[in-house]
């Protein structure tokens, strides 16, 4: 409810502000006279954004010998930027995407490696792509910039640091152990675990999926090249975003890859802000750094238009995509109760109230709780 409050209090305030500085009407004029073969651009590279997402991890997980359908790494993809989106420092997103496919019988291990890796790749295209446009494109974005300085060096420090983190994490398994062991304590002292000696036993063969999947990326040079590759189209896709709405409000004096320096800059100085879609710091950045590029009658429609495709598109989309896994969800819970209810009862399983054992041939992949056949 609070982060909820949090987004609509932004777009509430942004609004004000417009109202109050004669600027509604302007960015309503903007938008009314947008190209809309400008705006399709946008959606598109917001779609290219977006299947990247999932084919990063779901390049991952068929590299573990888990068959997976493309579509529920796409659906799986839209779960994460809502919950990533709703939540301070985008901390949701990551462990409703490992519940979202354990519930397809990926281990947990294995879909937290993956997605460990993924932003590894992610943040490590970021970074290099960020700073490879801003060297080829110093001088014209200096006075864009100037007073963005320290917002910048502050969130490239803050990013530079998670990549290091999380590439500790992935080489160092008693880290990781430890902090599993942690969250077990602290789950007993909130009586939220019932079971430690149950839960540390789970841990511990989760944290050996996670190690082994890590090790096989790590072992194994060009596969980690590949899910950065992977992750250089999914930075593109969304960081082109503002140059379509660029476009599309008739303006042509910066070319793309200028365009694309200053939004790799705001994103990266904004990434880390610890609100719900780092509400108030994307708004203002996004006024500091195009406040020269946009003319003054269409900011606030260049503003508005960029955060919608780049913000709240992903909670509309992502919403859609909540519902469809709780739809799943429904569905495979009705279909293990018409199996339960099918099973004989003078079977040994019906007598003693157990379900059939179906993990049984899930044992081959070398995973114990691993899928032998993709999705249905």
């Amino acid at each position: 409810m609070i982060n909820a409050l949090v987004i609509i209090c932004t777009l509430v305030l942004v609004l004000y502000l417009s109202a109050s500085g004669g600027d509604l009407g302007d960015a309503w004029d903007a938008l009314r006279s947008a190209d809309p073969l400008w705006i399709l651009g946008a959606f598109i590279s917001w779609l290219i954004f977006t299947i990247f997402e999932g084919m990063g991890l779901h390049v991952f997980i068929r590299w573990n010998k888990i068959k997976i359908k493309f579509r529920t790494s796409f659906l799986v993809a839209l779960i994460g930027t809502f919950y990533s989106s709703v939540t301070p420092a985008a901390t949701g997103g990551q462990p409703m995407q490992v519940f979202a496919l354990k519930k397809r019988g990926v281990p947990t291990g294995i879909s937290s490696s993956g997605l460990a890796v993924k932003f590894f790749t992610f943040q490590t295209a970021l970074l290099v792509s960020t700073v490879s446009m801003w060297l080829m494109n110093a001088e014209v974005v200096k006075p864009c910039i100037e007073q963005g300085a320290p917002f910048v060096i502050l969130g490239f420090s803050l990013n530079s640091i998670s990549v290091l983190a999380v590439l500790l994490l992935a080489i160092n398994r008693n880290i990781v152990r430890w902090i599993l062991t942690l969250f077990i304590r602290l789950g007993s002292a909130l009586r939220i675990i019932k079971n430690v000696s149950d839960a540390s036993s789970k841990a511990e063969a989760a944290l050996e999926d996670f190690s082994s999947s890590v090790n096989m990326v790590t072992h194994h040079p060009l596969q980690l090249l590949k899910l950065i590759l992977l992750a250089v189209p999914q930075v593109l896709g969304l960081m082109s975003i503002v140059y379509c709405v660029y476009r599309a409000l008739g303006q042509s004096a910066f070319n793309y890859f200028e365009i694309l320096t200053l939004q790799l800059l705001l994103y990266v100085g904004a990434s880390f802000t610890p609100l719900p879609g780092a509400s108030g710091a994307q708004e203002g950045g996004f006024y500091i750094f195009f406040r020269h590029v946009f003319p003054a009658d269409k900011l606030v429609g260049a503003l508005l238009l960029w955060r919608f495709f780049t913000y709240y598109f992903n909670l509309m989309t992502g919403f859609a995509g909540v519902l469809l896994d709780g739809t799943y969800s429904m569905r495979k819970k009705k279909k293990a109760m018409s199996e339960s209810a099918s099973v004989p009862n003078n079977s040994p399983s019906a007598e003693k109230g157990e379900m059939p054992d179906a993990t049984e041939n899930s044992k081959a992949s070398g995973h114990p709780d691993a899928p032998t056949t993709g999705n249905k």
